[in-house]
């Protein structure tokens, strides 16, 4: 598929056909500059959402009672699986949570002492 035909497809699926608009203060956004935006949206969404394995990596960090964070590389990107590792090496992989689901959840945040 060429650019054209891109175009053509994307004003098909969203039954418009995207006429220039203005901004508040005047300037103009044209027909062509909103299609680019809605394809690079699209491949940033596609990019973010396949998991491709030349991008994963295993990191080790430690946590620490006083740090509720724990540090991440230079180059993350996002989380595919997450694990805490007992002292006799057994894995316990943690579910995925949203921050807010985990704030809600737990509003003490205060660490344990033992």
């Amino acid at each position: 598929m060429n650019y054209p035909a891109l175009v053509t497809a994307i004003q098909t699926y969203t039954e418009n056909q995207f006429p220039a608009t203005y901004l508040a203060d005047g300037t103009a956004i044209s027909s062509t500059q909103q299609i680019n935006r809605f394809i690079e949206q699209a491949e940033q969404r596609i990019y973010n959402s396949v998991q491709f394995p030349s991008l994963r990596r295993n990191v080790t960090g430690f946590t620490t009672p006083s740090n509720k964070y724990l540090a991440c590389p230079n180059d993350f990107l996002a989380v595919y699986s997450m694990a805490v590792i007992s002292a006799t090496g057994e894995y316990t992989y943690l579910l995925n949570k949203d921050v807010n689901f985990i704030r809600e959840a737990y509003r003490r945040t205060t660490t344990a002492q033992s």
